[in-house]
């Protein structure tokens, strides 16, 4: 009996399928050695062959997977560090705040104009176009290899730790993007670099003591990152909180280059604080919902009343710096910057 012409077709498109899904067999059985096997490189990265304090980028990797592992174990120390923290009553850096005199109070005056210096912003970038446009770029994200690990990765770090394989107690990560994670332990210059950080640097130490002002390093950013807005906030965040922590860092070269904008009765101790609270939360709102950036700007406040007392200054720059980014996000997306 004669086979039908759609009968053919249907059995030609079978044969089709098939041999594609041969194919596709024959392939995933290598594809999924592979992720298996650079899985337990990166468990291997997690027990064994870390160094949690040196790892450092050398430059612009989105995705990073070696750092990935070496930021978990080094998230694993933040605990007993903040019960140190707690303990003591302050940061390492605090102790020059300790050395104020009985006379000196917070500033109670907003420090910063939050409308001026994003018409400021508008402007340097329509000077600019049309050889450097602004976009928002690209955030550096867990690779897939940290995002699987993450799945039961506490877990599997609590084991060690209970064993004795692990001498930290696992920092529980509830899921959090790299991002967050980076610029709430200022760790954003060792695990999240741009690659502009040295020129930056060399461009900002050009100026005169006690010269540049906000709009001066978002300027230079914007220019050496050609118009990447996350890059270009990113870079002056990795410049101004490069290991935020350390003791002497109010000697650094750097900050004699920096006005001093907290609103204070006389400029004491270490300058970087402002300006790292400023840019940080900035580059947060840029990326993040309104309601996600006034949060994360709440809780650093309040993070820092905890550890450190009150401090006004600190609280406006927190959140009238999440104003600045959030509606530089909205004049990016809406193109007011030409408008402004």
């Amino acid at each position: 009996m004669a086979v039908g012409k759609p009968v053919r077709y249907f059995v030609i498109l079978s044969l089709l399928i098939l041999v594609c899904v041969g194919r596709a067999g024959a392939a995933n059985p290598a594809d999924s050695l592979s992720r298996k096997l650079k899985e337990r490189e990166f468990r291997r990265l997690i027990e064994y062959g870390y160094d949690i304090e040196q790892y450092q980028q050398s430059a612009l990797q989105l995705v990073d997977p070696v750092g990935d592992a070496y930021l978990i174990r080094q998230l694993d120390t933040i605990p007993v560090k903040l019960l140190g923290y707690i303990a003591s009553g302050t940061l390492p850096q605090s102790d020059v705040q300790r050395q104020r005199d009985s006379s000196f109070r917070i500033g109670r005056t907003v420090p910063i104009d939050t409308e001026q210096l994003l018409r400021d912003c508008a402007q340097v970038m329509r000077r600019h176009f049309p050889s450097v446009c602004p976009y928002l770029g690209e955030e550096h994200r867990w690779s897939d290899e940290a995002r699987n690990y993450l799945r039961y990765g506490f877990f599997h770090r609590m084991e060690r730790h209970i064993a004795g394989w692990q001498r930290e107690f696992p920092a529980p990560l509830f899921g959090r993007s790299k991002l967050f994670l980076c610029l709430a332990c200022g760790w954003t210059s060792r695990f999240c670099v741009t690659g502009c950080e040295e020129a930056l640097k060399d461009r900002l130490m050009a100026y005169p003591d006690r010269g540049v002002q906000p709009l001066d390093v978002f300027a230079e950013s914007y220019v050496l990152n050609k118009g990447n807005i996350y890059l270009t906030f990113l870079t002056c965040e990795n410049v101004l909180a490069g290991r935020p922590h350390r003791k002497g860092r109010e000697l650094d070269p750097l900050q004699r280059k920096l006005a001093y904008i907290r609103h204070d009765s006389k400029e004491l101790g270490d300058n970087y604080g402002a300006w790292y609270h400023l840019f940080g939360i900035a580059l947060y709102a840029v990326m993040r919902t309104d309601i996600e950036s006034n949060f994360v700007a709440g809780a650093e406040s309040f993070g820092s009343f905890f550890l450190e007392g009150p401090d006004r200054q600190e609280y406006y720059f927190n959140r009238y710096g999440a104003v600045f980014g959030q509606e530089f996000r909205k004049m990016l997306d809406s193109g007011g910057w030409w408008l402004l």
